[in-house]
């Protein structure tokens, strides 16, 4: 069977039944029927058919966020995340269009610095940049972290009280700057809990921008280079922190069962001695679209945090979509923008200290708006909450 006839073998599964429609973030914005799932498989099926190949019909497609609300919703199981994939792999870009995406998923994260870092921020480099780098240049470096630190890891961290075993640490290729907080706080933790973690440092990418911008095989070679860099480690897990790489993890062949870290730490064992301090400041918690849909692990950041004692915590479920969706928010900034504003303005009304978030791209999509909005809400992954309130006094928040 060809790519064209499984794709229409599986889009002939959608009955039009509009359960999803309701679920789509970008339908419930545009009221658009081409915005919705079921419009867009309606045209993979043209276009597998061999019957449409329009500009109109990539542009629908485009503005998928590949959330997969649609595929969580769906009464007859159809596989909208193959069909999504599928259809965007086989289409044909143009060399400006390749050339863009390229620099976008190819970003040297890897290679910023220290004193890289503190170069573009205070030279005249940001602003030239800035100018010669366009629009897309321009909306990466509104997503900086305002405290964005970089520097190596150790290759390894050992426990700091009775051993309990070893898991590697994913960091991601944007980790460095993105995540930087949060993995250094998962590392404190863990290693307190008597976990040594290794960190390798020849791991890249996930993969899944690739995966689902149309570049599967990318994404296998970074599975590979994933693989080899954990392997022959000696670990009983290997951790992730960002929901998005996660989604891509679980369906590696990595050399360790693959957990995200809140679902980690609600199963491996607390020592008594554990003993976590109250946190100043109610908790605003998010759910991101790959930890709901994909990986359907919700519930877990929230039972870490309720072992905060006293954790004032307001979960936003009434949120969709932040509109951060990978590379999304760089490759359609309109709609990105409408989604991320939207989310905020579902923020409840009373003052929060925190936002917690277990994606990375959400964390910067979302910080962004607080920003823009003029909300002093700090934007954490849950576990560097769990690490502030480690500290001698719980209520240090610095």
């Amino acid at each position: 069977m060809n790519p064209e006839e499984t794709l229409l073998k599986e889009a002939d599964r959608c009955v039009k039944c509009g359960i999803c429609l309701p679920h789509c973030p970008t339908y419930t914005l545009t009221r658009d029927e081409g915005d919705s799932p079921r419009g867009r498989i309606s045209l993979i099926q043209g276009i597998a058919g061999g019957h449409l190949d329009s500009a109109q019909a990539n542009r629908h497609l485009d503005r998928c966020l590949s959330c997969l609300a649609c595929q969580a919703a769906c009464p007859s199981g159809v596989d909208y995340s193959q069909l999504i994939d599928g259809i965007r792999a086989r289409r044909h870009k143009s060399r400006g269009e390749r050339l863009a995406h390229h620099l976008i998923t190819h970003l040297p994260y890897r290679s910023w610095s220290r004193l890289g870092l503190w170069l573009y921020r205070h030279t005249g480099i940001r602003p030239l940049l800035r100018t010669l780098g366009g629009r897309r240049f321009r909306r990466l470096d509104g997503l900086l972290p305002e405290h964005a630190r970089v520097g190596s890891w150790r290759s390894s961290y050992p426990a700091t009280t009775s051993r309990q075993g070893r898991v590697g640490l994913f960091t991601g290729c944007a980790g460095r700057i993105s995540d930087r907080r949060a993995l250094d706080a998962a590392i404190a933790v863990l290693t307190r809990l008597g976990f040594a973690v290794v960190v390798p440092d020849d791991q890249g990418c996930c993969g899944a921008m690739h995966q689902h911008t149309g570049e599967p095989q990318t994404a296998e070679t970074m599975a590979t280079i994933n693989h080899k860099a954990f392997a022959d480690k000696e670990l009983d897990a290997v951790l992730y922190l960002a929901s998005g790489c996660g989604t891509q993890l679980t369906e590696l062949p990595l050399p360790a069962p693959v957990y995200e870290i809140s679902q980690f730490l609600n199963r491996c064992h607390w020592p008594d001695d554990m003993r976590l301090n109250p946190v100043d400041g109610a908790v605003g918690l998010h759910s991101p679209c790959t930890l709901r849909h994909q990986l359907k692990l919700a519930d877990e950041p929230e039972k870490l945090l309720l072992r905060i004692p006293g954790i004032r915590l307001i979960r936003l479920d009434q949120i969709q979509c932040c509109g951060a969706a990978g590379s999304y928010l760089l490759e359609q900034p309109e709609m990105s923008d409408a989604l991320g504003a939207r989310a905020i303005q579902q923020l409840p009304g009373q003052e929060l200290q925190f936002l917690a978030t277990s994606n990375s791209g959400c964390a910067l999509q979302l910080a962004r708006g607080l920003r823009q909005a003029g909300r002093k809400i700090r934007t954490v992954h849950p576990v560097e909450l769990v690490e502030i309130s480690l500290r001698e006094r719980g209520s240090d928040q610095a």
